[in-house]
């Protein structure tokens, strides 16, 4: 539920490797501050997480399996989004 109530932020802080919600709203700043389309988002925060965790010196996923992560959330975000207005009627 966190994906509902935070706002876009405009980088990846902190000493840690980034959790999926920092790399959700490095996204979502990206595509809604920026007006990029999904894809361009997805390929910005790539290019983000791969700097990352390549100054950590880890290995890391394939590009095509971190878009498809990161487009995950968006999608995942995108049901919630949908589910939340959704009035629910229950027995009579």
């Amino acid at each position: 539920m966190w994906l509902l109530d935070k706002a876009p932020e405009p980088d990846i802080l902190g000493a840690r490797l980034p959790s999926r919600e920092q790399v959700f709203l490095f996204f979502m700043y990206q595509h809604h501050v920026f007006k990029k389309t999904v894809p361009d988002s997805v390929s910005a925060t790539s290019e983000k997480l791969k700097a990352i965790w390549g100054k950590a010196k880890l290995t890391t996923k394939t590009d095509a399996n971190i878009r498809k992560n990161v487009k995950n959330l968006f999608e995942e975000y995108q049901a919630l989004k949908k589910d939340r207005n959704r009035i629910m009627t229950g027995p009579s």
